[in-house]
């Protein structure tokens, strides 16, 4: 039982990511791949447990539901070890501590962990869609993707920015909360709140985005088929969502619109605004504890 201090937190951080930065590449890659798989299932997880919650109750019910269910998808890449991009920026302070030589690996990691999240975040996509589950009531889960991802693909620049970097602060809190409770379940309770955060208000997280948009892009497709390729008849069929918005939905917003912002905003909520704050804030305590 217990806790570990803030500057013991940001200690034991440096650590873990000087040793997963310098992993072989080969368990990078696969462990990038599970992480975004990781995030996916909490994706899904989050969407069958909201089902017409917010019809039939209140949007803010179905929020706080869904907090809680998607952060299942943290608890799998911390306990099974995942390289997970919006976390991984935390290893800002192991080149501040020194613990690594430059920024320039630590782009390099980043780089490898971002693309191949989307790897298994793509896959994920697929291997649901040809499940079947999402057209569970009456297409109710399979209709919410599209609207949701064409509402992402829809957001201006600053918007995602803005809100990625909100979300990143969350996620990386909910790391630093899982770092500090010495037991499991202090572990669990600690990424579900803060996760539940994000979740609930609306952030953008660039990996969860990954699969999000494309399962959306994948249903947009399946839905247009049934249509005739008619965007006005789709709208129709999604309760007259906006045309313009369904428009939106497409392979250049989801990368120019939304990735690219939300990637940048995570960034800066990960690294800035949680690690490099967390280090210099607490940086005498470290000093204490490294001269002990």
């Amino acid at each position: 039982m217990g806790i570990l201090s803030p500057a013991e937190v940001v200690r034991s951080l440096s650590d873990m990511s000087k040793h997963k930065a310098e992993t072989s590449w080969f368990s990078i890659i696969i462990l990038s791949m599970m992480a975004g798989g990781a995030i996916a299932l909490g994706d899904i997880f989050w969407a069958h447990s909201v089902v017409q919650v917010g019809e039939k109750l209140a949007p803010g019910i179905a929020n706080f539901i869904g907090g809680f269910a998607f952060s299942v998808g943290l608890m799998l890449v911390v306990f099974f070890g995942g390289h997970l991009f919006t976390s991984s920026t935390l290893t800002t302070v192991t080149v501040l501590e020194k613990k690594l030589d430059t920024f320039r690996g630590i782009i390099s990691y980043w780089t490898v962990v971002w693309i191949f999240n989307f790897v298994g975040a793509v896959l994920m996509a697929f291997i649901y869609f040809y499940s079947g589950l999402p057209l569970k009531f009456n297409g109710w889960i399979a209709q919410h993707f599209v609207e949701v991802g064409a509402a992402k693909c829809s957001l201006s620049f600053l918007e995602a920015f803005l809100r990625a970097i909100l979300c990143n602060v969350l996620v990386c809190c909910a790391v630093w909360l899982g770092i500090s409770s010495k037991d499991a379940a202090g572990r669990i309770w600690g990424i579900a709140f803060a996760i539940a955060a994000f979740v609930a208000s609306g952030y953008e997280h660039c990996v969860a985005n990954m699969f999000i948009i494309t399962h959306a892009l994948i249903c947009k497709a399946y839905y247009l088929i049934q249509v005739g390729g008619d965007l006005k008849a789709l709208s129709e069929l999604l309760h007259h969502f906006p045309v313009e918005k369904l428009a939106n939905l497409d392979i250049k917003h989801f990368l120019i619109k939304n990735e690219i912002p939300v990637t940048l905003g995570n960034i800066v909520g990960g690294a800035l605004f949680v690690g490099i704050a967390g280090f210099l804030g607490h940086k005498e305590d470290i000093e204490k504890i490294s001269s002990n």
